[in-house]
């Protein structure tokens, strides 16, 4: 039986967790916190039968930390046909593995099934061990590129109004953006993220250029979804060959942060901060903290801006930061704010009123240029750059959960409205 002890030594980052009966593997599972998961299994009452067998039977735990959702998803499904785990849910009448096909014809559909039935065209990605998995990655699919599941022009459904299809059936152009977006989703399934995201970006600068805004917009977003699901994605296999893959690139990234940001020490808390309105209008700020690296969500802070006379992204910093310095929290060794030039002047006057002396620098998302107050031109930093990757990661993170508050304060306004 799995010693108390043994669980609270384990992380609390996302990954894959592996149960072991003595030197067999019994079951793999995937968390977005390692720790939590695995503590649940012995803290919860109510597991049912198979579960608790599952417990009893447990002697010791293993894991591998990832990076993002769609790699734990991935390693379990590798680490799943590998080991062949008894407790894993899978069908026993099972005859063939699962996949998610994409048919051919002139409106492609996505969906689960078994190679058998593939006809010629279809394309198909997998093997899953489960369809819960295999639904998982087409719903993790779905929020960058809406598809649809109906082989037959139907009446609006639900999807569509939730954003989640396209509804191809409208239009020939509707038809025609929706063959694109097959296409991407079938690289991306592929493993061809890289791809898709500069085909995005090529078209999003077209769309800019001719001024059609709002569909630069679109595509703007759907980049940023597929960046912070995948974050710098890695296969399954190099996990496998590194199982401290997640620890050692976050040590070089950190290492390379102290070299690039000109700073004393390597950053062990890291604090971003970014502002979220509509017109200022339910202007939010978020605070989100790193430790060694890895997101501590127990010291995140959100912010209910006051400051209401006009849009002043500026002001609102300075209001955020001072009421951040107020409180008696421990001092970060290192400070990002989610902006140019102002932004990180407005940041440094309240540093300066506080008496705080903390590294401060920003980050301008449209050339992603980082600003450093010891320099007058701003530092670039290519992709590959392991310290341009960790402050980008502190960034999105910040912009999520700003933009996760301000939009609950806007569906609250809305409901008192109506």
């Amino acid at each position: 039986m799995l010693r108390v002890n043994e669980i609270k030594k384990l992380p609390e980052s996302p990954g894959v967790y592996i149960f072991f009966d003595n030197n067999r593997v019994i079951y793999v599972g995937k968390s977005i916190s390692i720790k939590k998961r695995v503590a649940s299994y012995f803290n919860s009452k109510n597991l049912g039968p198979k579960t608790s067998m599952l417990v009893s039977k447990i002697a010791s735990i293993d894991y591998l930390k990832v990076f993002s959702e769609f790699e734990a998803l991935l390693l379990e499904t590798e680490l799943i046909r590998k080991y062949k785990p008894f407790f894993n849910i899978q069908a026993k009448d099972d005859k063939s593995p699962l996949y998610i096909k994409i048919s051919a014809g002139e409106v492609p559909i996505i969906e689960i099934a078994r190679k058998q039935i593939k006809k010629s065209g279809d394309f198909l990605v997998g093997p899953f061990p489960s369809a819960k998995t295999a639904r998982e990655v087409m719903r993790l699919v779905r929020r960058i590129f809406p598809y649809c599941h109906h082989k037959k022009a139907p009446k609006k459904c639900l999807y569509v109004h939730l954003g989640l299809c396209p509804y191809p059936y409208a239009s020939e152009e509707a038809k025609e953006k929706y063959i694109k977006d097959i296409y991407r989703i079938k690289k991306f399934l592929s493993g061809k993220s890289k791809l898709v995201v500069n085909q995005l970006i090529i078209q999003m600068r077209q769309f800019a250029q001719r001024q059609m805004f709002e569909e630069a917009g679109l595509l703007k977003k759907q980049i940023e979804k597929i960046e912070y699901l995948l974050t710098t994605y890695h296969t399954p296999r190099e996990f496998l060959e590194t199982p401290t893959l997640v620890d050692d690139l976050t040590q070089l990234r950190l290492k390379d942060i102290k070299e690039k940001l000109e700073l004393e020490k390597i950053p062990k808390k890291i604090e971003c901060y970014d502002i979220s309105n509509f017109q200022g209008k339910h202007a939010t700020g978020s605070m989100i903290v790193f430790i060694n690296g890895h997101p501590e969500k127990r010291e995140y802070r959100r912010f209910k801006i006051k400051y209401s006379k006009k849009p002043d992204d500026y002001e609102m910093i300075r209001e955020v930061l001072a009421r951040r310095f107020k409180n008696d929290w421990s001092t970060p060794d290192l400070v990002i704010i989610d902006g140019g030039r102002g932004q990180l002047n407005a940041a440094l006057s309240v540093t300066i009123k506080y008496k705080v002396n903390v590294p401060i620098v920003s980050l301008a998302k449209r050339r992603e240029e980082i600003y450093i107050p010891t320099r007058v031109m701003p530092i670039s930093l290519t992709k590959e750059s392991p310290a341009r990757q960790l402050v980008q990661a502190l960034r999105d993170e910040a912009h999520r959960f700003a933009i996760s508050y301000h939009r609950l304060l806007r569906s609250r306004a809305f409901i008192v409205k109506t």
